[in-house]
């Protein structure tokens, strides 16, 4: 077999296993990934429609402690039974969800993906590690740990990340952006994909020194 053909095979079959093995936790969390473009063209419409509605939040007041403490006890330890009873407190009605995998609008479909995706997964516990605001958008860094069957053999996986935030009148989520590295956070988790990045991921770091 020729060298040319063993590289063909190899990517043919890397491509396979990548797909079944994304599709296989994707299922998991509820719904395939959009397109990129379509993706990105949702949170910018997004971002057209919630600035007229989006209030200020004043920093150090009571108005947006009270947001940050209703997040931070959403995402701190979240289970079907939290999430059906506290993400219609949490986001607005017609809130936007962008979680680099999918986009969603409102409050009701939000609560279905995060209902979906906790079937199958152990743990999802989401840190505040510090927060900025400027004008109606509020940015928090966080830490996450998630244990699910699919990722790292089900030992638990730690991801870092960056939210963006606009809320309502209410304190309630009108749109939440996810900015976080989905390569270290779930591919490299992966099997076979896993280890095909990591792979390319060793070949740049040799390529750098």
């Amino acid at each position: 077999m020729s060298a040319e053909k063993t590289s063909f095979d190899w990517r043919r079959n890397a491509r396979h296993g990548l797909v079944l093995a994304v599709a296989g936790v994707l299922a998991a969390c509820g719904r395939a990934p959009l397109p990129v473009q379509d993706l990105n063209a949702s949170y910018e419409r997004a971002l057209a429609r919630t600035a007229p509605l989006a209030v200020r939040q004043e920093p150090g007041s009571e108005a947006q402690q009270a947001a940050f403490d209703r997040l931070q006890a959403y995402f701190a330890n979240m289970s079907a039974t939290s999430v059906r009873e506290q993400t219609a407190v949490v986001y607005a009605p017609d809130a936007y969800l962008n979680d680099t995998l999918v986009g969603i609008d409102g409050a009701r479909r939000i609560q279905s993906y995060f209902s979906h995706t906790m079937q199958d997964t152990r743990v999802l516990e989401v840190r505040f590690l510090d927060r900025a605001c400027n004008g109606i958008d509020c940015f928090v860094r966080w830490e996450m740990r998630v244990e699910h069957k699919s990722l790292a053999g089900g030992q638990p996986v730690l991801s870092y990340g960056m939210t963006q935030f606009r809320f309502d009148a209410e304190g309630r989520v009108l749109l939440h952006k996810d900015f976080w590295d989905s390569g270290t956070g779930l591919y490299e988790q992966l099997p076979v994909l896993g280890r095909i990045i990591g792979r390319v991921r060793a070949a740049a770091e040799a390529g750098a020194e």
